[in-house]
């Protein structure tokens, strides 16, 4: 990507928008620190990244109560979607599912854009970032007072620059690049519900996006001037920090608080409108799955135990027979066994 090509898309509608509220938030940020003695882009890019990812925490927190409240809708989903298998093809059917996906949605107060609106609003601030940066002087028109030699080096690497595919301190833009977002996302997954891949097809996307996310970064931060790997980097790392944060954060509220906060938001826009108020019944589905989930977490037992337990009969009945095979003998065994164990 050039120059050139960073104009083109400079004057879109939105990125051009956003290029110059940024290059005002940049040229405050140059200022600061040039007073302070700090004149280097890099650090600039450092601080940029991580004020607009702290603008964002609100819709971070928003994304993982979803993705929480995906415990509970999923199911829902999935079960209509078993209920339309194979009538893709049959219009009316298609707009019954679409209906009565759409009821589901609106029983849990659930927003599909809540999940990847910080996603979206992330790519044209990184269009929008590209020309800012790579063409300072005109947002920042005060760095000219400095030499671009000292302006561009951040530890020996020159933002203007690609990092390529050589033996240079470089090279590490995109490899951070690439590790820092993998971890990222993998902590982001973490708090989602496990999905039945042969039941939802997405899960086994989502899966596949994991690993090709990061090596599309690692990609591009080769090919890309290093001061977009940077931002990639400086934007996963802070990711991860608000993750923990958040982790830490919805752990104080469960599934239905969520719900109840969800449906109260709900019922205050229904009311705007004249329809009657939602009902409590996502509530008491969320607590009825949470309970089926428990209770199959509790009658679980792992094939280590079940191993123990087999050999363990298995000793006991070799100690116990003695090479008697009667029936009278065999009762008594699981008799004897089961009063050991208090069955």
């Amino acid at each position: 990507m050039t120059f050139l090509a960073a104009s083109v898309y400079e004057n879109w509608p939105i990125v051009k928008q956003l290029a110059w509220l940024l290059g005002y938030v940049m040229r405050g940020i140059f200022w600061v620190l040039s007073n302070i003695g700090i004149v280097n882009i890099g650090v600039c890019i450092i601080v940029f990244t991580f004020i607009t990812r702290m603008l964002m925490y609100p819709l971070t927190v928003k994304q993982q109560k979803m993705m929480k409240l995906n415990a509970v809708v999923m199911p829902e989903i999935q079960a209509l979607q078993k209920k339309y298998a194979g009538k893709n093809r049959d219009q009316q059917a298609m707009l019954r599912m679409q209906g009565e996906q759409q009821a589901i949605y609106d029983k849990y107060g659930y927003s599909m854009s809540g999940g990847c609106l910080p996603s979206l609003i992330t790519l044209p601030i990184m269009f929008a970032l590209y020309p800012v940066v790579y063409n300072m002087a005109k947002y920042v028109p005060e760095i000219a007072n400095y030499d671009a030699a000292v302006l561009y080096n951040f530890l020996g690497i020159n933002l203007q620059e690609a990092p390529g595919l050589r033996l240079h301190p470089a090279v590490l833009i995109p490899i951070l690049a690439g590790v820092s977002q993998f971890i990222s996302t993998k902590l982001m997954m973490a708090k989602q519900p496990k999905m039945d891949d042969r039941d939802n097809p997405t899960a086994s996307s989502m899966k596949m996006m994991n690993y090709t996310m990061p090596i599309m970064s690692v990609i591009f931060c080769i090919s890309l001037p290093a001061f977009l790997g940077l931002y990639w980097i400086t934007q996963s790392v802070v990711m991860i920090l608000q993750q923990l944060i958040v982790n830490k954060h919805l752990e104080r509220y469960t599934v239905e608080d969520i719900i109840k906060q969800n449906i109260e938001k709900k019922n205050k826009k229904r009311a705007k409108k004249g329809l009657p108020p939602l009902n409590d019944k996502a509530t008491i589905n969320a607590r009825k799955i949470q309970q089926q989930q428990q209770n199959a977490n509790a009658k679980t037992v792992s094939k280590e135990e079940r191993d123990a337990k087999i050999q363990e009969s298995t000793e006991y009945y070799r100690s116990k027979s003695g090479g008697s095979g009667s029936l009278t003998a065999k009762a008594n065994m699981v008799r004897e066994y089961n009063e050991k164990h208090k069955k």
